[in-house]
């Protein structure tokens, strides 16, 4: 199913006069331009809407235009890209906002704007909530953006009052600032503000990784974000993140390698985001995708588009598809090989060898050098699982349950069983296989990072040491105590898969 996405903002049409120059007019010093063609391109909100459709979505975009030529070509613009076009307010008193540039030799002469900058009437402000409202009761759409380029429609009221609608319907709504007072965009998703943008925002000079945190902090604080973000044109996008409610700056790298124009780029980041929210994607995969889409826009000449096939290409030429979510494949419905393998295959292409086995295995006296390494992962933001166990005869079961444990964070740290303690815990006859054995099983899964063996009854004072921020047993554990669960930030319970025990696979085979 398409996603559907509500564009609000300032709609404006380009337009485009093409000639040629061989002579000065005998009038005036200037340039005489033989026009050769003229062309008609979608600006503003409406560049939006188009990059949307790019990638393939349902799209209503709301806005004022007058009613005037240039209101109708718009309207015919839009509606031939298929975009629903019923929530144009048509103005009787102002003109549609156009843009016309004289170019000559591919060099632009002069720039003619017809526009009324002048805040939208309450009645075109009703008009706008009111069709935005339709949609939301219907169920119609799943992300809202507003593009705000400060030609009246996006008034503090209206912005405001969208704003409340989106998150009373749990609705993410986007935004594409303008100006240096964003107090009217308090309480949106994120918003995507450029360096420049960012700066005279907030008042803070970004020349730097600090000044660019302290920037992203103030935007969050002053807008009360749930994202804050800014673009950084060839520096890529900078992102804060509060893992354990520690602000850090995450920056994600531009991947473009030419640039032709920059022209519209950051109407493609915000349409590609719009597009991942709208698919319930995470933030770090949204950024990722609309990256890419920058980078296949900014490779064109002229205000361009991505599609998703041009993004899968460029994410997979990149050898970036690891940076997407374990979801996001089913967005390219490719008919070529099944997107989850692409991953793994593009690790073979690079021949990448697979880690030996001691490198996760670590003893006793590794413990104190692993211990700071660790205390470093953390303040870096990443989460740290711990779960212990015996692990003997390896089956179906231990490897669905280690695999949902490592999913829950950045790492997975294994508390083994010595062999001497599973004796103590289940008889003589145990273990089947030796602790050797079992560590290299272990260590040959590539869902668990690293193995220690302790020999008492319980990893109580491995976790003591480790304090994981997730500590994970079975869901036979409910109601039970948790032994070291006080070290642990959360304790998750993971359900076994039926059918399937090492107890259960010795009596198979004692059966013969």
């Amino acid at each position: 199913m398409k996603p559907n996405i509500l564009v609000i903002g300032d709609l404006i049409l380009d337009h485009y006069i093409w000639g040629k120059c061989e002579r000065i007019s005998p009038e005036a010093p200037v340039q005489v331009i033989e026009v050769t063609k003229e062309t008609l391109n979608l600006g503003g909100a409406c560049n939006v809407a188009n990059n949307l459709v790019a990638l393939d979505c349902e799209v209503f975009i709301c806005g004022m235009a007058g009613n005037d030529d240039a209101g109708k070509d718009l309207k015919n613009k839009l509606e031939s890209l298929h975009i629903n076009t019923q929530g144009i307010y048509c103005n009787q008193n102002r003109p549609t906002t156009q843009k016309s540039r004289i170019i000559a030799a591919h060099q632009q002469v002069v720039r003619v704007d017809r526009e009324d900058k002048s805040p939208i009437s309450a009645e075109g402000e009703q008009f706008i909530l009111n069709f935005a409202k339709s949609l939301i009761n219907s169920s119609k759409i799943g992300c809202i953006v507003l593009s705000d380029y400060q030609k009246g429609v996006l008034s503090e009221n209206l912005t405001q009052s969208l704003i409340k609608l989106a998150c009373d319907s749990k609705l993410k709504i986007l935004i594409d600032p303008k100006g240096k007072d964003y107090s009217k965009y308090q309480g949106a998703t994120l918003l995507t503000p450029n360096k420049k943008e960012a700066t005279e925002a907030t008042g803070i000079q970004i020349n730097d990784d600090s000044s660019l945190l302290l920037a992203l902090q103030k935007l969050k604080e002053i807008c009360h974000l749930e994202h804050s973000l800014i673009t950084l044109s060839e520096d890529g996008i900078g992102l804060l993140e509060t893992p354990f409610k520690k602000d850090r700056l995450h920056k994600i790298p531009t991947i473009a390698k030419e640039v032709f124009d920059v022209t519209g780029a950051g109407d493609t980041v915000i349409a590609a985001l719009a597009f991942m929210f709208a698919q319930k994607e995470d933030i770090l995969s949204s950024i990722h995708f609309a990256n890419a889409a920058a980078a296949v826009v900014v490779g064109k000449v002229g205000s361009a588009t991505a599609n998703k096939q041009e993004i899968l290409d460029y994410l997979r030429d990149n050898h970036l598809l690891d940076s997407l979510s374990k979801e996001t494949p089913k967005i390219f419905n490719s008919n070529a090989i099944d997107l989850k393998f692409l991953p793994h295959l593009q690790r073979i292409s690079q021949k990448q060898k697979p880690r030996m086995l001691h490198s996760k295995f670590l003893e006793s006296s590794d413990l104190p050098l692993f211990l700071e390494f660790l205390q470093t992962l953390k303040s870096q933001g990443s989460k740290v699982v711990f779960t212990n166990g015996c692990f003997d005869i390896l089956h179906f079961g231990h490897i669905s349950y280690l695999s949902k444990a490592r999913e829950l964070g950045d790492l997975l740290i294994i508390g083994l069983n010595s062999d001497d303690s599973i004796k103590r815990l289940k008889g003589a006859n145990r273990p089947i296989n030796s602790q050797s054995d079992r560590t290299a099983l272990l260590c040959a899964l590539e869902c668990v990072d690293f193995v220690l063996i302790f020999n008492e009854d319980t990893p109580l004072n491995l976790i003591s040491q480790i304090k994981p921020d997730i500590l994970v047993k079975g869901a036979d554990y409910v109601g039970k105590e948790i032994v070291g669960s006080e070290f642990a930030k959360e304790v998750r319970l993971i359900d076994f898969v039926e059918g399937r025990s090492t107890s259960a696979t010795i009596e198979k085979i004692k059966k013969g």
